[in-house]
């Protein structure tokens, strides 16, 4: 079992690391886009919509790879790479969800309302899993969990 964190550079405020190896880089500032990056590979990640929001993710050929949005049901589903995965809510009081492949469980994602704390991925095998998919489903937990904020609407991106 592997606790991974994304947290901010200390050389660029608007590039988040998991674990120093994969990065997040916004592109605007409104941080609504950003470029993941993970062995050699790069996915354009935005987030666009107030009400009715939808985030997407883009291979570097530009063919969309990644699509989320969030419902009201059980099982909130998130499509990578041509599969249906879902991103339960575990928890009624803290900002977990579950990544999930039908029953299995890939990972455990923490997202915090606050842009200061690290989202943390707990995982099995990081190896076994896209790291393009661990990036993109953390950047919809970070927004799920900001969105969960009071002043949400001041609020955005990873921080």
């Amino acid at each position: 079992m592997a606790e991974l964190e994304l947290t901010r550079t200390a050389s660029d405020r608007g590039v988040f690391a998991l674990d120093g190896v994969e990065t997040v880089r916004f592109r605007s500032r409104g941080r609504e886009a950003a470029i993941a990056e993970a062995d050699g590979r790069q996915w354009l990640l935005a987030r666009r919509g107030m009400f009715n929001p939808v985030t997407t993710a883009h291979d570097g050929a530009g063919v969309l790879v990644g699509e989320f949005a969030p419902g009201w049901w059980r099982g909130r589903p998130l499509r990578w790479d041509g599969r249906e995965l879902r991103l339960p809510k575990l928890s009624a009081w803290r900002q977990r969800y579950g990544l999930y492949d039908g029953d299995r469980e890939i990972a455990v994602i923490g997202g915090m309302r606050s842009s200061a704390q690290p989202v943390m991925v707990t995982i099995d095998d990081p190896a076994a899993v896209d790291p393009g998919l661990l990036l993109f489903a953390a950047f919809v937990v970070h927004w799920l969990a900001q969105g969960s904020r009071p002043d949400a609407a001041s609020v955005s991106g990873f921080g």
